[in-house]
């Protein structure tokens, strides 16, 4: 068969079973009567156990919590109808003993056998496992509900279906898109982080953003779904173990954001038992990136998964649990004073901190109740109880005098008068040291001698002596006026200028103290333990960051981290390599994995990327698909820069309406510049995003640098690359490397003076 009949075939193909799939949902006028048959039970237990007697409500509880679970088992997670504009993502046809059947992916599962359509729920349905781990023609002997199968997977296709319509089709022939009325085979269309939408076809001549679009483009341009798309490593690490803490490498549009948030999907929906999603977090660096992912997860069936930036959780605990500190923070502290608040010795530091103290008050305890009758008995009691903070430990022994709990299999009862009276004392004077952690705080970083002493033993020539008297300097002056502050009781008002201020990093350090000495942090009057935490772009937190956010995780409950060190923005963290990292953490059982195929950007960009990155590049990604060279301009004033960059951007928008557009610079000024240029120039959709207010729609938006981490456009240029924006730093290096990478299509570099000695002589 030539390939033009394939082609002609293939259509025909998906477009009678899409018809066929719309007609039966558009007519039917139920669900799946099954579903229906659960939704009534339900219902009616529901209001049985309004009007039920104290005595049937826990029988009817348990009826209820089995319904709901079959019911979620059955893809029935919410009562949400497939949607006939977009029923499926993906066809497999099935061949078993000379029998043929289509099975279809998608977001909720519809089954009528009679009239031929099986849609099932990728998340939850075990025969979707094959269409993630086989490709078109490979035979299969797998086990479903302990019923042996094997046969040959005759056909294996990903579509996009837009309101009810067939658009494109990736299959072995190739990537068919339709274009008007014709459909057309796309050249060089390799594997894409998404299925056609929003993917422009690379310019074919230099000096021109992009050609005429094939197919639709979505106006919408948060992260889209791309269940259909995942490949058999990204599907391997979303359904692995959950009580592990998964740490996924994976470099520029590689996919980790993707693997995390449909790791999340996976969990909700097999576990739903152990694992509620409204019981989930996601932390993430900024606002942007948690806009970004934010419709995500509802997009795939999951509600209720919390997205939080760090400092907004951070500052919010930290309110909560120490309260009548400053509610402001500085924004002057030093480079060297961030380093050292975030590097990770403080883990070794704090928990060492901590133990003296514990050792010394528990010195204290043992010698004022020594020479007593049952002395005995509280020091073995004490002893039982090692393993928690040594606050929780001097609540749990006043309990115990009290007889209100047992330790081991003592209960305290008939302990001798005289012994516990010198407990009851020595523990009341313990309180005065285990449950202060402002103090410790302080004094940690204003006790000069301490400070070194102390980073001389977990860092050794991490920091030179002036190093850490500069650090000791800054945090004396910023904690006596901290401290001058919560002392005065006037309403006097302080100059602006003079007003305490706290550090970034001092929340986590102050939350970390709390830990180790108080327990467990608490969120609506019970312990804050997750059944699951993502954590993004986690190159740019430090250990101490995560593991104080993993510490209000569940036991044995899942921990996803996702990150790229080729993307370190954050210069503080201390985040050299994974392996180190993970040894900082203490955490056991956890799993590195690399993903190295990277989707996002085309062979061009990554190429460049790479080199940028020189020295500190890493194992070589795989980029899928070539497009246009990366271009650099030269001007000689931005000026110039802006008038030419006026002129493409017009055209590009005549050509591609619907596209996006990040213009970057490298500082603030810059990227205003640009703007008040640009706006000049009377260019549509223009917008100055300075903080993180980016709006996922078609247009220009103009921003600096740090503000696009995590997220990705159309098209990227990158303007102001000139050597004193990016001169030749590890720091510079990795700045250009995440600006070139968001680009999903094609990128441009603009200089207006000495080009950056970053750029590749063969641009130049």
């Amino acid at each position: 068969m030539s390939d033009d009949s394939k082609i002609k075939q293939v259509i025909q193909e998906e477009q009678e079973l899409l018809s066929r799939v719309v007609v039966h949902l558009t007519t039917s006028s139920r669900k799946s009567s099954v579903y229906a048959d659960y939704d009534a039970e339900l219902i009616e237990l529901r209001d049985a156990i309004a009007e039920a007697l104290p005595e049937d409500v826990p029988s009817l509880v348990e009826q209820m919590t089995r319904l709901q679970a079959i019911a979620a088992q059955r893809g029935q997670g919410e009562d949400v109808p497939v949607d006939p504009a977009s029923p499926y993502f993906g066809h497999m046809q099935l061949e078993e003993n000379g029998e043929i059947r289509d099975v279809l992916l998608g977001k909720r599962t519809y089954i009528s056998p009679g009239d031929g359509i099986r849609i099932v729920d990728w998340r939850n349905a075990p025969v979707s496992r094959m269409y993630y781990c086989y490709d078109e023609g490979d035979d299969y002997e797998e086990s479903f509900g302990g019923k042996f199968r094997s046969g040959t997977i005759t056909t294996r296709r990903s579509v996009t279906i837009t309101q009810g319509n067939l658009k494109r089709v990736d299959c072995p022939v190739g990537t068919l898109v339709k274009k008007g009325d014709e459909w057309i085979r796309l050249r060089d269309a390799g594997a894409k982080l998404f299925g056609g939408q929003g993917s422009a076809i690379r310019a074919k001549k230099t000096g021109k953003l992009g050609v005429d679009a094939l197919g639709d483009f979505r106006q919408d341009k948060h992260l889209p779904e791309i269940s259909a798309l995942l490949d058999k490593e990204q599907f391997a690490l979303i359904s692995s173990d959950f009580d592990e803490l998964l740490a996924v490498q994976g470099s520029a549009g590689s996919g980790k954001t993707t693997v995390g948030l449909h790791r999340i999907a996976y969990l909700a929906y097999s576990k739903t038992a152990r694992l509620k999603p409204g019981n989930m977090a996601i932390i993430v660096l900024n606002s942007a990136l948690a806009s970004y992912v934010a419709d995500v997860l509802p997009s795939l069936g999951v509600r209720g998964v919390k997205v939080f930036t760090f400092e907004n959780w951070c500052s919010r605990m930290r309110k909560k649990h120490i309260p009548g500190l400053p509610a402001i923070y500085s924004e002057w502290t030093p480079s060297i004073v961030s380093r050292v608040k975030k590097h990770p010795a403080l883990l070794r530091i704090l928990a060492q901190w901590v133990d003296m103290q514990d050792e010394r008050e528990t010195q204290k305890m043992l010698e004022s109740v020594s020479g007593y009758k049952d002395a005995g008995r509280v020091e073995k009691a004490w002893q039982a109880i090692l393993r928690m903070p040594i606050e929780v430990r001097r609540r749990r022994m006043l309990k115990w005098l009290d007889g209100e709990v047992r330790i081991g299999r003592d209960n305290g009862d008939h302990i001798d008068s005289k012994t516990a009276i010198a407990l009851d004392l020595a523990l009341q004077r313990m309180g005065d040291v285990t449950d202060e952690v402002v103090n410790d705080w302080a004094d940690l970083f204003t006790d000069k001698h301490q400070l070194k002493h102390m980073f001389e033993t977990h860092a050794p020539a991490e920091f030179t002596e002036t190093e850490l008297d500069r650090v000791h300097q800054w945090c004396t002056d910023s904690y006596k006026k901290i401290f001058e502050e919560m002392d005065n009781d006037s309403d006097e008002e302080v100059d602006e200028d003079e007003r305490a201020t706290l550090d970034r990093e001092d929340d986590t350090i102050l939350l970390r103290l709390f830990q180790l000495k108080k327990g467990w942090l608490r969120e609506g009057g019970r312990r804050l333990e997750y059944d699951h935490m993502m954590v993004d772009e986690v190159q740019d937190f430090s250990a101490l960051e995560v593991r104080m956010l993993i510490e209000t995780v569940g036991r044995n409950r899942p921990v996803t981290l996702a990150g790229d060190t080729a993307q370190k923005i954050v210069r503080e963290g201390g985040f050299d390599d994974w392996q180190t990292f993970i040894d900082d953490l203490g955490v056991k059982n956890a799993r590195l994995e690399p993903l190295k195929i990277a989707y996002r950007s085309t062979i061009e960009v990554m190429h460049v990327a790479r080199e940028v990155l020189g020295p500190l590049a890493g194992d070589e990604s795989i980029a899928t698909r070539h497009g246009a060279p990366v271009e650099v301009h030269q001007f000689s004033d931005p000026g110039q820069a802006v008038d030419f960059l006026g002129t493409s951007l017009r055209e590009l928008f005549i050509r591609e309406p619907l596209a996006n557009v990040a213009v970057i610079a490298r500082h603030v000024n810059q990227a205003k510049l640009y703007y008040q240029g640009l706006k000049k120039a009377e260019i549509p959709r223009l917008r100055l995003v300075v903080e993180q207010d980016f709006s996922f729609t078609p247009g220009i938006e103009v921003t600096e640098i740090r503000q696009v981490k995590g997220l990705e456009f159309d098209y990227v240029v990158m303007v102001e690359c000139n050597d004193d924006s990016y001169p030749l730093t590890d720091e510079s290096r990795h700045l250009m490397h995440v600006g070139m990478t968001r680009a999903a299509h094609q990128l441009w570099l603009i200089t207006t003076a000495t080009p950056s000695a970053l750029i590749p002589k063969s641009l130049l």
